[in-house]
C-alpha cells in the first residue's frame, strides 16, 4: 500500500498508483472475510458474555454499531454461509461478501447455487453481484408476488344474484357487463 505524504509527494506514475490501489481493496476484502471469521469465533464461541452481554445480537448492537451493527453482522455471516456451500474452485469466484446476497435463497439447494455461480463465472473471471443476480434468476427465477389490491381484484367476482326481494329478478344470477366504475 501507498502512503502518501503531502509535502514529500513526487510525480508518481500510473503504475505505482495503480499497484497501490489493487493492494488495498484486495486488503479491504481480505479483512471483510477475516472479520466474518472472527465473528463467528465470537458467536460460537460464546465469547461476547464474558463483556456482560446476554446475547451475540445484544453484542453486536452495542460494539459494532459503527460498523453497521447486527443487521450487518447478520449479512457477512450469511455470505460466509453461502461461500462455505460452495465447492472449493467456486468459492474463489466470489471476492467479497456483498457479492452473496441473490444467491443466498439458493443455499438450502447448493446444486442450483453451483450452477449459479458456474454461470456468472463463465462470463466473467470475477463476476459482479449483478452477475450472480442475474444467474440466480435464470437457474431460480422467482415468481412475482401480487400485492394484497391484486389479490382482492382477482377474488371478486364478475357475476352477481339479485337479492332484493323487492326486486322482479330476486333470486336471479346473472355477468355484469359493465366497464368500471360499475356501482
Amino acid at each position: 500500500m501507498l502512503t502518501l505524504d503531502k509535502e514529500h509527494t513526487t510525480a508518481l506514475d500510473y503504475s505505482v498508483v495503480n499497484t497501490s490501489i489493487q493492494e488495498t481493496l484486495t486488503a479491504i476484502d481480505r479483512f471483510e472475510w477475516q472479520a466474518i471469521d472472527e465473528l463467528r469465533l465470537m458467536r460460537d464461541n460464546g465469547y461476547y458474555s464474558d463483556a456482560g452481554y446476554v446475547s451475540f445480537e445484544d453484542y453486536c448492537e452495542k460494539e459494532l454499531t459503527k460498523h453497521g451493527g447486527y443487521r450487518r453482522v447478520r449479512d457477512l455471516l450469511s455470505a460466509k454461509k453461502v461461500v462455505d456451500t460452495l465447492p472449493e474452485e467456486l468459492q474463489e469466484k466470489i471476492t467479497k461478501p456483498s457479492q452473496t446476497r441473490s444467491l443466498l435463497r439458493l443455499v438450502k439447494t447448493p446444486d442450483k447455487l453451483e450452477q449459479a455461480v458456474a454461470i456468472a463465472a463463465k462470463e466473467k473471471p470475477f463476476p459482479t453481484a449483478a452477475d450472480f443476480a442475474k444467474a440466480v434468476q435464470e437457474v431460480a427465477p422467482t415468481v412475482k408476488r401480487s400485492t394484497k389490491s391484486e389479490q382482492s381484484q382477482t377474488q371478486l367476482c364478475n357475476s352477481a344474484t339479485v337479492s332484493s326481494q323487492l326486486h322482479p329478478r330476486y333470486g336471479e344470477s346473472g355477468v355484469i357487463e359493465a366497464d368500471p366504475p360499475n356501482r
